[in-house]
């Protein structure tokens, strides 16, 4: 085969999915969950796609083949109503975080689902469309309106929520639920524990989110098809996971995983920046709680201990803190209300990363090899740091916990061992090593979908079974009906030959009566 047929195959592979128009909706007030859809969506851009993001996060400056429509009035609720929560989540129990995620996600879906902006698209036509997955199955209305194919795009990795889409098995036994902090490995009580929590999360997953999404989507797409029906339309699922961070589990093959895609190369830093690191002669440790809940919103005598830690220690500290309130702080810290965290993990004097344990700064801390001190607050950042944990690269300190004594501890644990560093590192390069960058593989599978139409041959036969074809109940309950009917005909057989010999000896006559005859 010459090289002009390779190229004129390669390009009628290719020209189906070029210059399509892509919707991407990424409506959850997060700016972690923005990060990750853009920056897919701009090598998107790139390679000639129109694609439009839906967000409250729209960039300043214009993209090329990028449109940005702004949902305003998501960021108010967030801080509103999402904010309080997530910073006294570490108390809530199991139940708790369940119905609120409920809640919460239906309030988000009707104010997205009620934009005008939002409402302005449902008159335009797009090839694809891209979903953010946080329990907002009635969106997936949005793609039967536009009759296109849709991909949904989990920011957390897969779970019980992605799995149900694609009947992907994760057995209780070693794939810990999301809402536990249980290595891969549990002992028996954790098996228990978390066999417990996963069928409570499913059960109340199906008989009240699922009956919620359901109105919705009844509610804003009258003529859409069954709950149901959609779910089992979905063509692929992009999981924001990697072996490196999670354990091995199994995948079915519309299910890709691109962990770290989002990482870019490291640019240089600021003068200032660069020079402050430089100097960190003894090791430099970056301080940020993410996007959601932020340094600020930390009540004062928490704010006060974490500067008496950092007075403490022989290191330089970057704080990423958004309002103005010190008005004096030891001279080893510095304050910014933004700092570029994946350039600073990259400089080889940052010894830690005290981060919420998101999956983002999970991702990013690992990308270089730097080990985390992890105070977790809601969803999945307990098991990202649990995670940590089992792993070897990271520790918790619970923030009801959170002393200036128990964060230097903390701080100097991680960097005066070198175990936290090496399993880091270890789990570095297994990140690294793949044969294809995960930007480049996300691209790939979302134009897959695009010019096979949909990739249903990917789909497991097992969502064309009901629950209980799938665990195999019916040929179970045939099993036990074929050995309970051998039994019993065994059964009655027995006691039907006992009868009849039982009859049959009881009709022999006796000695004394063979006597009497003689005589």
């Amino acid at each position: 085969m010459n090289i002009l047929t390779v190229l004129l195959l390669l390009s009628s592979l290719s020209c189906g999915a070029f210059g399509a128009k892509i919707l991407a909706i990424f409506h959850f007030p997060c700016k972690s969950h923005h990060i990750l859809g853009s920056t897919l969506l701009k090598n998107l851009a790139k390679k000639g796609h129109e694609v439009t993001m839906v967000s409250p996060f729209p960039f300043k400056e214009k993209i090329k083949n990028y449109k940005d429509l702004d949902i305003t009035g998501m960021l108010e609720y967030k801080e509103k109503y999402i904010v309080p929560k997530l910073v006294s989540g570490h108390k809530a129990s199991m139940y708790d975080k369940m119905t609120y995620s409920i809640k919460n996600a239906k309030e988000v879906a009707e104010l997205f689902l009620n934009h005008p902006n939002y409402k302005q698209l449902l008159s335009e036509h797009f090839d694809l469309i891209i979903l953010n997955w946080s329990m907002n199955e009635a969106f997936l209305g949005i793609a039967h309106h536009f009759q296109a194919p849709v991909i949904v795009f989990s920011s957390i990795g897969a779970s019980q929520l992605t799995n149900k889409i694609t009947r992907n098995p994760a057995p209780y036994s070693y794939v810990p639920n999301l809402f536990v902090t249980y290595p891969d490995d549990m002992n028996f009580i954790q098996r228990m524990s978390n066999a417990f929590w996963s069928i409570s999360f499913t059960l109340v997953d199906h008989f009240i989110n699922e009956n919620v999404q359901q109105e919705l989507l009844t509610k804003y797409f009258p003529k859409a098809p069954p709950l149901q029906t959609l779910v089992d339309n979905v063509s692929l699922i992009l999981l924001n996971s990697h072996f490196a961070i999670e354990g091995a589990r199994p995948y079915v093959p519309n299910m890709i995983q691109i962990g770290g895609f989002h990482v870019e190369k490291p640019k240089p830093l600021a003068d200032d920046l660069k020079k402050f690191l430089d100097n960190a002669s003894e090791g430099a440790i970056l301080f940020s709680l993410g996007t959601n809940v932020k340094s600020s919103h930390l009540p004062k005598e928490k704010l006060e201990e974490i500067i008496k830690c950092f007075a403490k220690v022989n290191l330089k500290v970057i704080w990423k803190f958004e309002k103005q309130f010190f008005s004096q702080l030891p001279p080893n810290v510095l304050v910014n209300e933004w700092f570029p965290q994946t350039d600073i993990l990259a400089h080889p004097n940052v010894k830690a990363f005290v981060t919420h344990g998101g999956r983002l700064s999970t991702i990013e801390a690992l990308h270089y090899g730097v080990p985390i001190i992890g105070i977790p607050f809601f969803s999945d950042q307990e098991s990202n740091v649990a995670d940590s944990v089992n792993k070897g690269y990271g520790v918790r300190l619970g923030y009801e916990d959170l002393t200036s004594e128990s964060l230097k501890n903390s701080l100097l644990e991680v960097t005066n061992n070198p175990m936290y560093r090496n399993n880091a590192k270890l789990r570095s390069d297994v990140l690294h090593d793949q044969p294809l960058a995960p930007l480049d593989m996300a691209t790939y599978w979302v134009e897959y979908v695009m010019r096979h139409n949909g990739a249903f041959h990917l789909q497991c036969a097992s969502n064309q079974l009901t629950w209980y074809q799938r665990i195999l109940l019916d040929v179970i309950a045939f099993m036990l009906f074929i050995i309970s009917s051998l039994i019993l005909i065994l059964y009655f057989t027995i006691r039907a030959t006992y009868r009849f010999l039982k009859k049959l000896l009881s009709k022999k006559p006796k000695k004394t009566d063979l006597k009497k005859k003689k005589k």
